[in-house]
């Protein structure tokens, strides 16, 4: 008979195995960096914290993991970039921007789209629109306020947008550090 820690250290590796490139990809787009990436899958892996069995919630437990792993590995441009963001909300529109419906994106370019956003926006936006969380545990995660958290998320949300429509030459400001969103404020 098997000790419970030995099955949970078990099905844990299993789970990181069976999902290694997704959740690699999870931290990759949350540090923005490879060296980080592999960091926190590292420390995810290391992590020993409680988790219940069960597939479903094992691969849930696994992307959480990894999730607060990145974002442990960088602290300080998170810190940074909140501080920027900060600085940012409440801006004014400053032009209208024509949009054209693409079919696909190729998984290169949306990683590279995501990850030419600043920090602190791009883990907003992916922890709450890509892994479904509330804006209150996002917050929480990312040290900040909700008010906060969600204005970074839109911000995300805009720059991802002309991120991706700047690739057909329709994006104002093609630089990466370009204008902010205008269309935030403070909700």
């Amino acid at each position: 008979m098997s000790r419970p820690d030995s099955d949970h250290e078990t099905k844990m590796i299993q789970t990181f195995e069976k999902n290694s490139s997704r959740l690699y990809s999870l931290a990759f787009l949350l540090t923005g960096d490879i060296d980080r990436s592999v960091q926190a899958f590292e420390r995810a892996l290391d992590d020993e914290g409680e988790n219940p069995a069960g597939d479903r919630v094992m691969d849930r437990w696994a992307r959480k993991t990894i999730i607060v792993a990145a974002l442990a590995t960088m602290e300080k441009e998170l810190l940074a970039s909140l501080l920027r963001t900060m600085r940012l909300v409440g801006d004014e529109p400053s032009g209208d921007a024509k949009w054209k419906r693409r079919a696909s994106i190729p998984r290169e370019e949306f990683e590279q789209a995501v990850v030419a956003i600043d920090a602190f926006p791009r883990c907003a936006m992916l922890l709450t629109v890509f892994e479904g969380m509330s804006i209150k545990l996002a917050s929480i995660l990312l040290h900040a306020s909700e008010t906060l958290t969600r204005s970074a998320q839109r911000l995300g949300i805009v720059e991802l947008t002309r991120n991706l429509a700047g690739k057909n030459g329709s994006d104002p400001y093609p630089r990466p550090g370009r204008n902010p969103a205008p269309v935030l404020s403070p909700g």
